[in-house]
């Protein structure tokens, strides 16, 4: 397997940077197309076409900067096969994080009130409400994003920084830059910090990125089923 290297990591980087914004251009050009000839629906930047939008960034970045390179193999970067018990120990790892969450939520109401954070993103009305809308958002959200968010935050960052600094150091980095990035994202920066550092033990122990993924994948649809019920039920 080879290294990854801090220049392999900026140029992913640049790569991805790049292709959002040529995407989003794209993507806001074709939406003002649609205006002028009459459309009236919601808007281009629904959910579900954001995290389209991201997975396809992101994976794109990685292919064209240093696989279509080179440089690095999708293997190099993590994507191992790995037994099935490892995939159902980040599933459930995913759970009982989610289960710690929502008793902290429960217990800071009970005794401080008001001052309590969320499980789930106060940003709602970028979740369409509708049950393609829910599909969508969770196709794209429990399954595209959290892969090719894996190969970027443990399959490069995590790995370049290990490689530099030792696993500790590694974990807790690109955990704080992936808390970072997600300021929304479960409405809890600890929670996403706490998800990260576990996601980059199950790479670092496995060998793969795929228990992460499964991992990232729960995280994110009990998240987005939080939120559709929410919804649903009419308090949103």
């Amino acid at each position: 397997m080879n290294a990854v290297g801090g220049s392999d990591v900026l140029r992913a980087i640049l790569s991805i940077a790049g292709l959002t914004i040529g995407l989003g251009v794209t993507l806001l050009f074709a939406y003002g197309v649609m205006v002028v000839f009459g459309y009236e629906g919601a808007s281009v930047m629904s959910l579900p076409i954001v995290l389209a939008l991201e997975t396809v960034a992101i994976l794109g970045g990685i292919y064209f900067a240093l696989v279509r390179t080179g440089r690095l193999t999708w293997r190099d970067l993590g994507w191992i096969p790995v037994s099935p018990g490892w995939m159902v120990a980040g599933g459930l790892t995913s759970l009982a994080i989610y289960a710690a969450a929502i008793a902290l939520v429960t217990l800071a109401r009970t005794v401080l009130g008001d001052a309590w954070f969320g499980v789930t993103p106060p940003l709602v009305d970028v979740f369409p409400r509708s049950v393609l809308g829910f599909l969508g958002s969770f196709v794209f959200g429990a399954i595209t994003v959290p892969i090719a968010e894996e190969f970027l935050f443990r399959g490069l960052l995590f790995r370049w920084l290990r490689n530099r600094w030792g696993f500790s150091a590694g974990a807790f980095v690109s955990a704080l830059v992936f808390a970072l990035v997600h300021p929304q994202a479960s409405g809890s920066a600890p929670l996403i910090f706490l998800i990260g550092l576990a996601l980059a033990y199950f790479y670092e122990r496995s060998g793969s990125l795929w228990p992460s993924m499964v991992l990232h994948g729960v995280n994110n649809a009990v998240g987005i089923a939080f939120i559709y019920l929410a919804i649903w039920a009419g308090q949103t």
